[in-house]
């Protein structure tokens, strides 16, 4: 009934009802406005949002650039550093390698000098070694025998063959008993003859040659020879050598007259004495004791011996 009432209200009223219908649409244009006004602003915030979104992703792409770049920056400077590093160490590595090759290569190369010098020592060692066999045996005596001789006794045989100098040895040896055969020959020829200076001379040249003397009449022999040429300091060692062998005949007893002689000359008196009286006691009755016995009486005594001493020390 009221819902009656009310239509027939507005349906009886049509001023009514158009200021109603007008306060309608004016609060629908009202509350349409706010909302566009509304929207409007969720549209300023939202571009405004947007905006600081873009602002936040330019940011964040710039940091990532930053550190992208960064990041390839250090890792350049890091692989520079080792690749830097690395090519000091096989710098160092090349220069000790070149240092020690150096080194090795000098070593090589003194050692292949001394090696080239070894050779050529051996080898002029070798060739000498051949003159001096083709020397001792085709040289005849006289000076280039002696030559010869001199030169296989003083070769080298560390630079030669064991073979080159066993048979430089065993010609040399050869010829030096022929040498001394030789020279034993002569001398004796030249004793006989009382040739004294070339007894003395060959028969010396033998002793020297011959390692041990076998007969001791040759000492004698070059003891009385270098007598005769007053060659007194060399006649003593023969004249002891042939006593020491033959100490009991009459050749013994001149040759102790002879040693004694030596040294008299050379002012061993002490000796000579003994050596005069020793052979004066082996044949007291021969014909060289009254020569041995006169010797000992012109002999100065000890006593006559110092007394020219004392005035000399007396001057000093």
């Amino acid at each position: 009934m009221s819902e009656e009432t009310a239509t027939t209200s507005r349906t009886s009223n049509p001023s009514d009802r158009s200021d109603s219908d007008l306060v309608l649409l004016r609060k629908e244009v009202i509350e349409a406005r706010n909302l566009v006004i509304k929207n409007d602003n969720l549209l300023k915030n939202l571009h405004a949002e947007l905006k600081l979104m873009g602002r936040k992703h330019d940011e964040q792409e710039k940091r990532h650039w930053m550190t992208s770049v960064t990041a390839y920056v250090a890792f350049a400077v890091i692989a520079s550093m080792g690749a830097f590093a690395y090519a000091e160490a096989e710098v160092r590595s090349a220069r000790e390698e070149a240092t020690q090759n150096e080194t090795r290569a000098k070593q090589l190369s003194t050692e292949a000098e001394k090696t080239l010098k070894d050779q050529t020592a051996r080898k002029d060692a070798s060739e000498k070694a051949v003159r001096v066999f083709d020397m001792l045996g085709s040289e005849k005596e006289g000076p280039g025998l002696n030559q010869a001789m001199s030169q296989a006794v003083h070769l080298d045989r560390t630079l030669i063959s064991s073979l080159e100098a066993r048979a430089i040895d065993d010609r040399a040896a050869g010829m030096k008993t022929r040498i001394a055969e030789g020279a034993l020959e002569r001398g004796q020829r030249a004793f006989r003859q009382q040739d004294w200076h070339t007894a003395s001379t060959e028969l010396g040249r033998y002793t020297e040659l011959t390692p041990k003397v076998e007969e001791p009449l040759v000492w004698f022999h070059l003891g009385n020879a270098r007598t005769q040429t007053k060659e007194f300091a060399g006649a003593i060692q023969p004249l002891e050598s042939y006593l020491k062998a033959v100490s009991s005949t009459k050749t013994s007893q001149y040759a102790g007259f002879l040693l004694g002689s030596a040294y008299e000359e050379t002012g061993n008196f002490g000796k000579a004495r003994d050596a005069y009286e020793h052979a004066a006691a082996l044949y007291p009755g021969s014909e060289f004791a009254p020569m041995i016995r006169n010797k000992l009486r012109r002999l100065p005594t000890a006593q006559q011996q110092a007394a020219p001493a004392a005035p000399a020390a007396a001057k000093r």
